[in-house]
């Protein structure tokens, strides 16, 4: 408490700040993983076993040949990446003060990826650095890539449990990437952000990873709709969506296709396939286990966040009755806007 009460002078931000290091949970060791009715307890085994499972989880989905639609979006996908094969264009290039902003945004974290250098470290390079990573980046960019190796997810497990032995599936899979493939991340996502924006693909009610667009200000509107609905005796249908493993099972091939159906730049576009494309990952428990091909995209960078948006609010006022069967076009119509 006196924790609490010291760091309350220091601003209401602060305080609620050491208030949530406090009081949040720790996830608990573990060094035993249940296997079936096996508990194996040897460190090579554990991290066998892990491997197996990630690398089952983070499979691509499988296609039905035999789905026309299916069919379609491959063959426009094909056809897309002999067009993005042949273009010219080039992604629009940075500059040191953009990197240093960029480096200043970084969390002081210690945790690094497979490069083992981490956000403490870049954050004290000198200044020197920074013109040579600019240099770097706008080659990059020009050419809409960025290096391979930057693409390798250090993926450490974390235990859901709170007591007893986990299962493979009770283990939280947190993917470490390269610190310099952040700042590369955000410098793209300016220009991302930037063309979304003009053109407004992303609807305004979209909230919780745009500047100045909070989840509590939607969840104010949501509830402020219902109390509208409330005051003239109207029902209120609200549908929540949570896409189970988006940011590991989404499709790429469509993805691409739908933003290339939004128009967007081609540059850009070749850069988040280039980006999306042949991944990799080795997980971390003890030793290091084998690399594998992952489609597992890093959920916590602002790019990732920005193109898989896994969270969606339906909220239907009207023609709203007692049965949901007669509402089932409307919603078909304003799911495809």
């Amino acid at each position: 408490m006196e924790q609490i009460q010291s760091s309350k002078n220091k601003g209401e931000a602060v305080f609620w700040s050491h208030l949530g290091k406090i009081y949040k949970q720790k996830s608990l060791p573990f060094s035993k993983l249940k296997v079936g009715d096996v508990v194996l307890t040897d460190k090579e085994n554990i991290s066998n076993e892990l491997y197996e499972h990630y690398m089952e989880q983070f499979k691509p989905p499988l296609l039905d040949f035999t789905n026309t639609h299916d069919m379609e979006i491959m063959k426009e996908f094909e056809e897309i990446l002999k067009g993005l094969s042949t273009s010219t264009e080039e992604v629009e290039v940075t500059n040191t003060s953009e990197i240093r902003n960029a480096i200043r945004s970084l969390k002081p974290k210690k945790s690094a990826g497979y490069d083992n250098i981490s956000n403490f470290i870049i954050k004290r390079l000198p200044p020197g650095y920074i013109q040579g990573l600019g240099n770097c980046f706008n080659l990059w960019l020009k050419e809409c890539r960025m290096p391979n190796e930057w693409k390798l997810a250090k993926i450490k497990t974390l235990n859901k449990l709170k007591a007893g032995v986990p299962k493979s599936d009770q283990t939280r899979p947190i993917s470490l990437l390269a610190t310099h493939s952040k700042l590369y991340e955000k410098i793209l996502l300016t220009r991302i952000r930037s063309w979304a924006e003009s053109n407004h693909i992303i609807p305004k009610e979209q909230s919780g990873f745009r500047p100045n667009c909070l989840i509590p200000t939607r969840v104010l509107s949501i509830y402020q709709e219902v109390l509208n609905n409330m005051a003239a005796n109207s029902p209120t249908l609200s549908i929540y969506f949570d896409y189970q493993k988006a940011y590991d099972k989404v499709w790429h091939a469509a993805l691409i296709v739908k933003l290339s159906r939004a128009n967007i730049p081609s540059a850009l576009l070749k850069t988040i396939w280039f980006w999306l494309s042949m991944r990799e990952a080795v997980v971390v428990y003890g030793e290091l286990s084998t690399i594998f091909h992952s489609d597992i995209v890093r959920q916590t960078g602002a790019f990732s966040t920005h193109i898989f948006a896994d969270d969606l609010n339906v909220l239907i006022s009207a023609p709203l009755g007692k049965k949901l069967e007669p509402m089932l076009q409307f919603l078909e119509l304003e799911g495809t806007k």
